[in-house]
């Protein structure tokens, strides 16, 4: 029980920070939450859910997106405030105001994205919750393998 607590809590620091990136850079354009009715499909699909359980994910889905919209839709708004204010000039103190107005809610989207992977992992049977531990790391482990071959592309593009 303690190496499946363990292994648990790697995986949520992981799709922890994961998530930051995935938030930022659907802030940067990509569309925060549009991706619900794809990874309810791939659930479906991968995990075999009932149509019991299909309803109960859809639903925690949907509730988490309204929870989430208002979060994007700030970052958005302090961005586009942060970049009108650019004068050519530095000022720190305005750059940690941002800094950390921006970093309170990303602490506040991972809270909420943590919420919603809990309350669809209560849904799910120990058969689903293993397969669904065993899809986050073969996810985890290919996003590295990527990200290993972009730093190897970078190097050689550097040393031509």
């Amino acid at each position: 029980m303690h190496k499946k607590s363990i292994i648990l809590a790697a995986i949520l620091m992981a799709l922890a920070a994961g998530l930051a990136t995935t938030a930022f850079a659907q802030h940067r354009g990509m569309g925060f939450g549009r991706n619900n009715g794809w990874m309810l499909k791939h659930m479906v699909k991968q995990l075999n859910l009932t149509e019991a359980q299909q309803t109960q994910v859809k639903s925690i889905l949907a509730d988490e997106k309204t929870k989430i919209k208002p979060m994007m839709q700030q970052l958005r708004q302090n961005q586009q405030a942060e970049d009108a204010n650019i004068n050519g000039s530095f000022d720190e103190n305005q750059a940690r105001a941002f800094a950390n107005k921006q970093a309170q809610l990303m602490t506040d989207l991972i809270v909420e994205k943590e919420r919603m992977r809990s309350q669809v992992y209560a849904v799910l049977t120990p058969e689903q919750r293993q397969k669904a531990l065993q899809l986050m790391q073969e996810r985890q482990q290919h996003r590295q393998e990527r990200m290993n071959m972009k730093k190897q592309a970078e190097q050689k593009q550097q040393s031509k």
